[in-house]
């Protein structure tokens, strides 16, 4: 029960959750955080009436546990499966198991100012035994590779191998917007894609300005030669009756 202090409200409101056709990924990727919002996200996939529809990510986490990264995404996938479109949106930063998570969007979106962090993540183990040491190198490597696996699979050959390689091996290197667009990691950068809206609305504007007063100075133009040709035959009309005057007097 909130007794109305802040403190409970950090401690107590999941900052991982789903929230209709949104879900939202604001703090660590935990099997504590994600508690709520794996079981609310399984039930909406596996609901035949939710199939076609959209789903809405928005992201703004460091990351987290793999296994439950892996979670996360395998619901992504089925959703797809189910022809549910599903939209990432990271407004802030996407490291680490929230980088792979938005990666695996239907559509990537991402702010203009929003980040990316592509790191593989750390295996924590203890042990003096030469076969367990050796047995942990191997893990290590197969668990890199997977994780490659699935941003190369993500970045639709935008991204090498080499590249992946030199960017995760930097500890502290953030991805812009623009290298995530280079790097496959994003499709769209959200403020461009709202000035190309507005410009496409604006340019539309225009056209109807255009078109109407073009057809404005048609109407116009129409009106003058009607008004004009009326006056003629009333000139051509009066001509002929001074003419016929003419006549008979003679």
């Amino acid at each position: 029960m909130w007794s109305g202090t802040s403190d409970n409200i950090t401690q107590q409101v999941p900052r991982n959750y789903m929230f209709g056709e949104h879900v939202f990924i604001l703090d660590e990727i935990t099997s504590d955080n994600c508690a709520y919002l794996i079981g609310d996200l399984t039930a909406f996939v596996m609901n035949q009436a939710n199939y076609g529809k959209r789903l809405d990510f928005i992201i703004n986490s460091p990351g987290g546990e793999v296994s439950v990264m892996m979670n996360i995404i395998g619901l992504i996938n089925l959703a797809k499966i189910h022809d549910i479109t599903v939209v990432t949106f990271v407004l802030g930063r996407a490291g680490s198991a929230a980088s792979l998570i938005a990666v695996h969007g239907t559509e990537r979106v991402i702010s203009r100012v929003a980040t990316h962090f592509v790191h593989f993540g750390s295996i924590f183990d203890i042990t003096s035994k030469y076969s367990e040491i050796k047995k942990i190198c191997d893990q290590n490597e197969e668990y890199a590779e997977n994780m490659k696996k699935l941003y190369l699979d993500a970045c639709d050959g935008k991204l090498s191998k080499e590249m992946l390689d030199r960017l995760q091996s930097d500890e502290r290197g953030y991805l812009n917007a623009h290298q995530c667009i280079k790097y496959g990691l994003a499709d769209y950068i959200l403020e461009e894609s709202l000035d190309a809206k507005n410009y496409e609305e604006s340019e539309r504007n225009e056209f109807e300005e255009l078109f109407k007063k073009h057809l404005d100075d048609k109407i116009k133009k129409e009106k003058l030669a009607k008004k004009q040709q009326k006056t003629s035959k009333k000139k051509t009309a009066k001509s002929s009756k001074s003419k016929k005057e003419v006549n008979n007097d003679k």
